[in-house]
C-alpha cells in the first residue's frame, strides 16, 4: 500500500471554541465546517501545556515538557531529540516546514534569537525550508529560504503568502512518486489584532459580539473589542484552508493526504477573567483538531471524545502512516481508535501540565500545576491553591468549582488516581516550580521571573479576585 501523505496545518492561540462547525455565533468560518463534515474530529483534544513552544516541542518530539526540557516559553530544544520529520525522512518521506518555528529558543532569555536564521542541524530533520523563528507583525513578517543567509519578507499578510508558497509546494508534488510531510505553521489569531488586511478588519467592526457566559461584566467591552480582530484573524485562516484543500483536490493529492488542521493553544478573551493562555480553563486547553484522510477514513464526519495531547500528536500520525515510533516517545498512539479498530476508552485523560509558572500565568498571580482533562470532567491541584474540579458536561463554562465538595469525593479520588497514574509513569516528582528553574538553567529566563522578580505569593491575586 502506497504510503499516504502528511499535511499539518496549524493556527496559534485558536481556541475550539471560536469556530462556525463548533457552535460559535460570531465567526463564519465555511471552509473549515466543510472540513469538519470530512474529518474526524477529536471534540475533546488539548494542549496540555497551553503556551507555543512547549506544544510545538511536544508535537515534534511526542514527549512532554518535562521530556523536552520546553516548560518555559523560548528554550531552545536539543539536537539529540528524533522529530517526527526525521522519522519520516528514515521511512522515505520528503519534509517541508513553512511558517513559525519556535523552538530555535533564546538562551539568553530574553528573545534575542527569535529574529535569527535557524541553522540547518536545528530544524529537527526538515528538508524545503521557508520558516522563521518568531514575529508577531504580520504585515511585515520575515522568513529564511533553505540554507540561503539573507532574511526575506513574507509579501504583504504573512498567513496568506505562507498559505500560498504550501500551494506551491503541494503542485510540485503531485508529479512525484515519494509520499511527503508538510507543516504549515501560521500565526493568527494570536494578537495583535489590528494587523491585517483591511478587508478582513471590516467584516467584524461593526459587529455585536455574544461573549461566552462566564466572562465577567466588567471585562466584556475589552473582550468583544479583543474578538473583532481575532474573529478577523480566524476568517482569513478559513479562507487559507480552502486555498489548501482546493490545491490538494485540483492535484490529485486529496485522496490519499492526510490533512490535519489544529492549534498550539487557545485563548482565554476574559472568560473566568483572564488573558491569554497558560491556564487549565478549556477556553486555553482545548483545541480544534479535525482530520481527513479520505481513501481510508471516508468522507463522513466522526466524533472521537478521546482527549487527544500534543504529545500524542507524533505517535498518532506515525502510526496512521504505517511508520513504527521511536522508544522514547512519551505520547499514546491513537491510530486504531482512529482507524475504527478498536473502541475508545471512555475514561481516558489527558496530563494537564504547567511546571513553572511564567508570563501571563505569573502576571496574572496563578501558580504551576498538575491535573487531566477527560471527555468530561476537568480536575487541576497545586500546592498553592489552584484547585479545580469540574464537571464539564454539565457546567460547559466551568462555572461551578466542585473541588472538596463531599457528594464528589469519589470522582476527585478517582481522578486524583488518573493523575497519579501519569505523574509515575512520567517520573514527574510535582516539585516547586523554582526547583526546575534551578535544575535545567532557566532562572534567567524574563518570563519567569515576573513583574518585579518572583511573586512571594502567586496565587493571592487570583484568590481575592474570586472574593471580589
Amino acid at each position: 500500500m502506497t504510503k499516504p501523505n502528511l499535511v499539518f496545518v496549524f493556527a496559534d492561540q485558536l481556541r475550539a471554541q471560536a469556530l462556525g462547525y463548533a457552535g460559535d455565533p460570531n465567526v463564519e468560518t465555511p471552509n473549515i465546517d466543510r472540513l469538519a463534515a470530512q474529518s474526524v474530529d477529536f471534540t475533546n483534544a488539548v494542549s496540555g501545556h497551553p503556551v507555543c513552544c512547549p506544544y510545538r516541542a511536544s508535537f515534534l518530539t511526542g514527549k512532554y515538557p518535562l521530556g523536552h526540557g520546553l516548560f518555559v516559553n523560548d528554550v531552545p530544544i536539543g539536537r539529540e531529540h528524533r522529530s517526527i520529520a526525521q522519522v519520516l525522512s528514515g521511512a522515505g518521506y520528503d519534509t517541508a516546514y513553512i511558517g513559525k518555528w519556535h523552538v530555535y529558543g533564546s538562551p539568553d532569555g530574553a528573545y534575542g534569537r527569535r529574529g535569527a536564521r535557524i541553522p540547518k542541524e536545528d530544524r529537527l530533520g526538515f528538508e524545503y525550508w521557508r520558516a522563521f523563528e518568531c514575529c508577531h507583525n504580520y504585515m511585515e513578517s520575515w522568513y529564511f529560504e533553505g540554507d540561503d543567509q539573507e532574511r526575506k519578507q513574507w509579501e504583504g499578510y504573512d498567513a496568506v503568502a505562507q498559505t500560498a508558497d504550501a500551494c506551491t509546494y503541494l503542485r510540485g508534488r503531485s508529479s512525484e512518486d515519494d509520499p511527503f510531510l508538510l507543516v504549515l505553521s501560521w500565526g493568527t489569531p494570536h494578537d495583535p489584532y489590528k494587523l491585517m488586511p483591511q478587508e478582513y478588519l471590516n467584516r467584524f467592526a461593526d459587529r455585536e459580539i455574544e461573549l461566552r457566559p462566564n466572562v465577567p461584566a466588567e471585562c466584556a467591552d475589552q473582550a468583544r473589542e479583543n474578538l473583532r480582530g481575532y474573529y478577523a484573524h480566524t476568517s482569513a485562516i478559513d479562507d487559507c484552508v480552502g486555498e489548501l484543500l482546493s490545491t490538494l483536490e485540483e492535484n490529485g493529492l486529496a485522496q490519499n493526504t492526510i490533512f490535519v488542521f489544529t492549534s498550539d493553544h487557545g485563548d482565554m478573551h476574559r472568560s473566568q477573567g483572564l488573558i491569554a493562555k497558560h491556564v487549565p480553563w478549556d477556553e486555553s486547553i482545548r483545541v480544534p483538531f479535525l482530520l481527513r484522510w479520505p481513501e481510508t477514513l471516508g468522507g463522513e464526519r466522526r466524533e472521537l471524545s478521546t482527549p487527544l495531547d500534543a504529545p500524542d500528536l507524533m505517535p498518532t500520525l506515525l502510526g496512521l502512516c504505517g511508520v513504527e515510533s521511536p522508544s522514547e516517545v512519551e505520547g499514546r498512539d491513537f491510530s486504531p481508535e482512529i482507524r475504527g479498530e478498536v473502541a475508545p476508552d471512555p475514561d481516558a485523560a489527558a496530563f494537564l501540565n504547567f511546571p513553572v509558572p511564567y508570563g501571563m500565568i505569573l502576571n496574572q498571580g496563578l501558580p504551576e500545576y498538575r491535573g487531566v482533562r477527560t471527555a468530561r470532567y476537568t480536575y487541576v491541584r497545586s500546592p498553592k491553591g489552584l484547585n479545580l474540579l469540574y464537571d464539564n458536561e454539565a457546567d460547559p463554562y466551568q462555572m461551578t468549582n466542585l473541588f472538596g465538595r463531599p457528594e464528589c469525593r469519589d470522582m476527585q479520588e478517582h481522578l486524583e488516581a488518573k493523575l497519579q497514574e501519569f505523574l509515575t509513569e512520567l517520573g514527574d516528582e510535582f516539585l516547586p516550580g523554582e526547583v526546575y528553574l534551578e535544575e535545567f538553567g532557566y532562572t534567567h529566563y524574563k518570563e519567569a521571573q515576573g513583574p518585579g522578580g518572583r511573586r512571594a505569593n502567586p496565587w493571592r491575586d487570583w484568590l481575592l479576585a474570586q472574593e471580589r
